[in-house]
């Protein structure tokens, strides 16, 4: 039995947590807000999960020094925290176990992975990336669900698989850490781009166009930080986004069909919403790289230049014709 901290207690935290739960690992999980920590603990239920009763063996803290005997550190919580948090830890304690990161996005700040992040963090934690097609309502109910689980350690990647893996959560294993995590940040921009084609009503052939065509936005960014190709061709690349783009689960999918609808942004989720701050860094980073996105570009011009969406509609669509690639 191993110890697992997780940082984050909101649908996803406590979806993984459930699965190790499973699995026979003692789960203690840390929310920042003492009081939402001790509701946990006495009604057992959170909204973002619906009904879904959570095991009794799951503990819930709020202060960052009960995760520090952990075996594992599991990361959970919003991607914009990230700096702040593991700044936090490494003033309790300079760890050295294993911290996956299971959320998915690019700090803006900085405009940096988050395992950018953890090396200067906290050094002596070996980084992994939990990421793929999977939502936490499905993994909390034991539905089946492959994701990615990518490190540089074939020994590590080993053990904490089989501390996640169960008959219906299967890791697949990648040594590709830029790619994994720039396939699951970017994502959620294009289903941003989906969401709106949506709510326009622009058809099915236009959602299955922006897929295709943000897949090979999406590797063309990650090509450039460094990533392999192939990477993109897998659970965290297209699987992650054939997922997310075209389902209304989705915050990202459900964000960009009200501004689809609306004709205009208005976002009453941004903290959980990790496209709109993804799609700010992306768009940064690309002009840095010299890099074309126009599905991205077009995001970013409603969100942050409120750029009309038809106008952004017309732009795209009437690009000079080239050669289809990836």
């Amino acid at each position: 039995m191993s110890k697992i901290g997780i940082l984050g207690a909101g649908a996803w935290g406590i979806a993984l947590g459930m699965n190790a739960n499973k699995n026979g690992h003692d789960i203690c999980i840390w929310h920042y807000d003492k009081d939402k920590a001790s509701l946990l603990n006495k009604n057992r239920k959170t909204s973002s999960l619906k009904e879904i009763n959570i095991p009794k063996e799951i503990n819930f803290v709020s202060n960052l020094r009960e995760l520090i005997g952990s075996d594992i550190l599991i990361y959970a919580s919003p991607t914009q925290s990230f700096d702040g948090i593991t700044r936090e830890i490494k003033e309790i304690n300079n760890l050295k176990i294993p911290l996956v990161i299971a959320s998915k996005g690019i700090d803006t700040k900085n405009n940096l992975l988050l395992e950018q992040i953890n090396k200067i963090n906290l050094p002596n934690c070996p980084t992994l990336i939990l990421s793929g097609p999977g939502f936490a309502i499905d993994i909390a109910n034991n539905l089946p669900t492959a994701l990615t689980l990518a490190g540089k350690s074939n020994e590590l990647l080993e053990r904490v698989g089989h501390i996640m893996a169960n008959n219906n959560f299967r890791p697949y294993y990648n040594s590709d850490l830029i790619g994994v995590q720039v396939g699951g940040a970017l994502k959620n921009i294009i289903a941003i781009a989906t969401g709106v084609a949506m709510g326009k009503k622009l058809g099915d052939g236009a959602v299955a166009s922006l897929v295709s065509r943000g897949i090979n936005e999406i590797i063309t960014f990650g090509v450039a930080l460094g990533a392999n190709k192939d990477t993109f061709l897998g659970l965290s690349g297209l699987g992650d986004l054939v997922l997310t783009a075209t389902n209304m689960k989705s915050r990202n999918t459900q964000l960009g069909f009200q501004i689809g609808s609306s004709n205009q942004f208005e976002n009453k989720v941004e903290n959980l919403t990790e496209g709109i701050y993804t799609t700010k860094a992306v768009y940064h980073m690309a002009k840095e790289l010299n890099l074309s996105l126009p599905i991205i570009e077009g995001v970013y011009n409603i969100i942050y230049n409120r750029h009309s969406v038809n106008d952004v509609i017309n732009l795209l669509l009437n690009r000079p014709l080239k050669k289809e690639s990836l």
